[in-house]
């Protein structure tokens, strides 16, 4: 077994998530994946990767979540991932970025992969999630999941998963993307009573086991 299987299987287990349940949400990926690619295949928007996309949508829709959030928004791979796997009961995504073009995406807007018709169930905060983030999560707590990818940096990671943590449900899921950038996803957990759990590539979940 690979340390991708055993991270992911221990993730079903302690969710008590049925692993025939997956395979059916990885099927259902498959449209996903051929959206985003055809909008940035072959291109430097810094999203994640097809394999880590697969897993944030096939953990949301087993979950079934009524409210995610995620900080780092970019083109919208993983806003358009969140609101496709939401779309069937009816969850709400809120997400927060800091709205500055970079790199190839100079002349594209902040989440221009999320279609038109799927916009009404997502609420994009543009500014530093340093100001943006904890108002929000106030009136919108308590969250199912949040999903870090935004300022890496050691003190904003522990500020973002921190105020994630006030406001996360009791058996709520935080997703972390570059989690190996720095020691505060590993620190964060294990002084709050996290389990730590390496999905694939860099991308990992945390929850209370």
């Amino acid at each position: 077994m690979t340390n991708q299987e055993r991270g992911w299987n221990k993730f079903l287990s302690d969710f008590e998530l049925d692993p025939s349940i997956y395979f059916e949400a990885r099927e259902s990926f498959a449209p996903v994946r051929l959206h985003v690619e055809k909008l940035v295949s072959g291109k430097d928007y810094w999203q994640v990767s097809p394999d880590e996309l697969n897993y944030i949508f096939s953990a949301t829709k087993l979950l079934r979540p009524g409210r995610v959030v995620e900080t780092g928004v970019g083109p919208g791979t993983t806003s358009y991932a969140f609101l496709s796997a939401l779309s069937d009961f009816d969850g709400k995504l809120y997400s927060f970025d800091l709205g500055i073009r970079y790199g190839e995406s100079d002349h594209m807007p902040v989440g221009f992969v999320v279609p038109q018709e799927m916009r009404s169930e997502w609420t994009l905060t543009i500014g530093d999630s340093r100001e943006t983030l904890v108002p929000a999560l106030r009136k919108i707590s308590p969250i199912d999941i949040f999903f870090h990818d935004s300022d890496h940096t050691y003190d904003h990671v522990m500020f973002e998963l921190t105020n994630a943590d006030r406001y996360l449900k009791k058996r709520g899921l935080i997703m972390v993307d570059n989690y190996d950038w720095s020691k505060a996803p590993k620190d964060f957990a294990n002084e709050n009573g996290y389990d730590l759990v390496p999905i694939i590539d860099d991308l990992a979940f945390l929850y209370k086991s």
